[in-house]
């Protein structure tokens, strides 16, 4: 038995309690919150959860993180049991559709020539589909158990909490739904979305939400999408004084809460992929590889948290769009702050700056606070970052990526509807281009293949009709929810980029004082503070982030079934190219030699000591004042000395002196002590080398001992009762 705490991943905070760390949201360096340890399921707790039923799972699952200190075990039960309520299937609640590629082939040659092939080349794909909850996205299943988790711990000292969210699409609606059902009128919130960035069905599922405690606010002039609201809701949060008088938190997937509730679906699409499998030896090389469409990189992390606690999936792929930062960061080994987002089909996905990725690199720097803190600070002071190469390596080692381009996006969608008659949402589609594009197999069926779906199609019409080229909206993009929320009126809120800090703290502090109720206090949790203000995010790093440079060839990804397809900056030379270098020859020298003047810039750089700590500092300071208190009183004892010596004194100094007297009787006093010791020590000396002499002769008739070397080469007399026969 254990009590889960959860830890910064900068280091710089106490451990604290899942009641602390889903409220404060953030720590106080400004981290992310992580498990402080990550329990581990053996062969035999997996046997033993095979057979259980989704809600079961989930509560088996979320126990290990959750103990009984934090939430009741009975309560838990009934907060997983609720979160399921509203989804369509509410018994599987993650339903599996299978896509073979051979199922669909009508032409009875393709058939011939398909059968002689080998069974590896056949793949099946398992499409997990994650939406069938209220508002049809994957959002669902975490923020319904989020907004309970934070309802259970309000309403234990009855007070309340204000709840800023920014979504790109799905979160939004998703995060209004639960609050609506599941607040109790205990939280406002405040759905923050960039203008033009999301589809108008998924501004449609916001903006007709009838609750008095939700808001949906269009924010205009956000050129790098939610990157811009990412910006001013930090600025928002670091005001610790109005966080405190307002009780403010988010549900964003920064939040520990979302995180945990996303476990319990991978374990279940490793049990369901297990087809026919009744042998102990097949479901035990049973493994999985798991596709992932990926934006801010929560299922990411929640990916490689599940693949740390024993589940056996071999690769996590993480599928991005053209705004991708995970596939440059397995690329190039580097982090770049990029000024604008791309807008992409797949909305959600549009990204500049995925903020879970320091989780990543948490687990990937093996738990190193100290690694993380250089990346992080010299990212956000330079704006470019390079990984070091033992991190580098382990989040290769990790996750495979892939980049796909919006024509391929559609592409997918097309041909998944031809082939499989399967009609997938951009973000899914994106996933799916990359698991039948990278070369995944089945390894003769003991890999499973698994893409996450992560919305319905009906909500990215617009896409769907692109993608189709057709006016026509399919039956398989259409859901009675949709339907009834066009029939609904929309509320609609909007302000632009500049105004938006000043117009929420205002609208905030409006409700506060309207509801006239105790909002959730959290001051010792913050009393607490930083450990040192060198964990404090923000501060200029002393040492700039590692370069990577001269690594081996077998730590870059060179195919493109492993990594997506490399972009190469250089291109063979042409014959224009090849005629041209002679008369360049010059510039090449001149380019040459700046080459080199900037690697002797850099060995100097290099060779420059390091900067000290501040513990290295103190104990300098340390020294130098033991060494001055030392010279201090040897110099008076000097001084003491020529006074008395001087032969040209002539006044006598009665305290000098009175003191030179008894210094001098105590000096002659203390050698005579050393004359008489050394006396005896060379008479002592002389007696032992008498005895030695007598005892020589003794020990010549005397049978020797024997004796036993050690390892560490001392000699010791043999035991006598342990005495072997010779």
């Amino acid at each position: 038995k254990y009590i889960m705490r959860y830890v910064s991943t900068r280091g710089g905070t106490h451990k604290c309690s899942l009641h602390a760390a889903s409220l404060l949201n953030l720590p106080n360096d400004q981290g992310l919150f992580v498990p402080q340890m990550i329990p581990k399921l053996n062969r035999a707790q997996l046997k033993r959860l095979r057979g259980l039923g989704f809600e079961d799972l989930a509560f088996e699952i979320l126990r290990l993180f959750i103990t009984e200190t934090d939430v009741p075990k009975e309560k838990l039960r009934s907060i997983v049991k609720k979160c399921y309520k509203g989804f369509d299937e509410s018994d599987i609640v993650v339903p599996l559709v299978v896509l073979d590629e051979d199922s669909d082939d009508d032409d009875d040659e393709k058939k011939k020539s398909k059968s002689k092939k080998s069974s590896e080349t056949k793949v099946q794909i398992h499409v997990a589909e994650l939406f069938h909850g209220p508002t049809l996205s994957v959002k669902d299943i975490s923020l319904a158990f989020a907004v309970q988790m934070i309802e259970f711990f309000l309403s234990k000292k009855h007070e309340r909490a204000n709840v800023i969210v920014a979504t790109t699409g799905d979160t939004g609606p998703a995060t209004l739904d639960a609050i609506e059902k599941f607040g109790n009128n205990r939280i406002d919130c405040w759905c923050l979305y960039p203008s033009g960035k999301i589809s108008k069905v998924q501004e449609r599922q916001m903006t007709t939400k009838r609750g008095e405690n939700v808001n949906a606010i269009e924010v205009k002039e956000c050129e790098r999408g939610c990157d811009d609201i990412d910006d001013v809701c930090s600025k928002i949060f670091a005001d610790e004084e109005f966080v405190q008088r307002n009780g403010i938190t988010s549900l964003n997937s920064c939040n520990i809460l979302r995180i945990l509730a996303q476990l319990p679906h991978f374990f279940w699409c490793y049990f369901r992929t297990m087809h026919g499998k009744t042998t102990e030896e097949e479901i035990e090389n049973h493994t999985m590889t798991c596709v992932v469409p990926t934006g801010a990189m929560g299922h990411a992390f929640t990916a490689q948290l599940a693949r740390e606690m024993g589940l056996p999936m071999t690769e996590v792929v993480l599928a991005t769009n053209a705004n991708g930062a995970a596939h440059e960061i397995a690329m190039t080994g580097e982090i770049v702050k990029k000024s604008k987002a791309e807008k992409t089909v797949a909305s959600a996905m549009d990204c500049v700056m995925p903020y879970n990725l320091w989780r990543v690199v948490y687990y990937c720097a093996e738990g190193d606070t100290e690694i993380l803190r250089r990346i992080q600070d010299t990212y956000e002071f330079h704006g470019h970052a390079t990984l070091p190469k033992k991190v580098l390596r382990n989040f290769r080692e990790t996750f495979l990526t892939a980049e796909v381009s919006d024509y391929d996006t559609f592409e997918s969608m097309k041909y998944n509807l031809d082939v499989h008659k399967y009609l997938a949402c951009p973000h899914t589609a994106v996933a799916l281009h990359a698991a039948q594009s990278m070369g995944l197999n089945n390894h003769d069926g003991e890999n499973a293949l698994v893409v996450l779906a992560t919305a319905h199609p009906g909500k990215f019409i617009d896409a769907v009709q692109t993608a189709l080229e057709t006016e026509d909206v399919p039956k398989m993009a259409k859901h009675k929810t949709l339907e009834d929320a066009k029939m609904s009126f929309q509320r609609k809120r909007e302000t632009n980029l500049e105004n938006l800090e000043i117009a929420l703290r205002t609208d905030i502090d409006a409700t506060s004082r309207a509801r006239r109720g105790r909002y959730v206090n959290l001051t010792k949790e913050r009393a607490a503070g930083v450990l040192h203000e060198k964990y404090l995010r923000g501060n200029e790093p002393a040492i700039p982030a590692f370069p990577v440079s001269n690594q081996r060839d077998d730590q870059n990804p060179t195919s493109s079934s492993q990594m997506g397809q490399i972009r190469s900056s250089t291109s063979p030379p042409s014959a224009k190219n090849a005629a041209a270098a002679p008369a360049n020859t010059s510039a090449r020298a001149d380019e040459e030699d700046e080459d080199e003047d900037d690697e002797e810039e850099v060995t100097s750089k290099k060779k420059k000591p390091k900067s000290k700590t501040k513990q290295q500092l103190e104990l300098e300071q340390l020294k130098w004042t033991r060494w001055t208190r030392r010279l201090s009183i040897l110099a008076a004892c000097v001084s003491f000395h020529l006074v008395l010596r001087d032969p040209n004194r002539k006044n006598d100094i009665p305290f000098v002196d009175a003191f030179g007297k008894k210094a001098n009787a105590f000096v002659e006093e203390k050698k005579k002590e050393i004359e008489s010791l050394l006396e005896k020590r060379k008479e002592e000396k002389k007696q032992r080398q008498k005895r030695g002499k007598n005892e020589k002769s003794e020990t010549l008739l005397i049978e020797p001992k024997v004796y036993i070397r050690e390892r560490i080469g001392k000699a010791r007399p043999q035991n006598p009762a342990f005495d072997v026969a010779r």
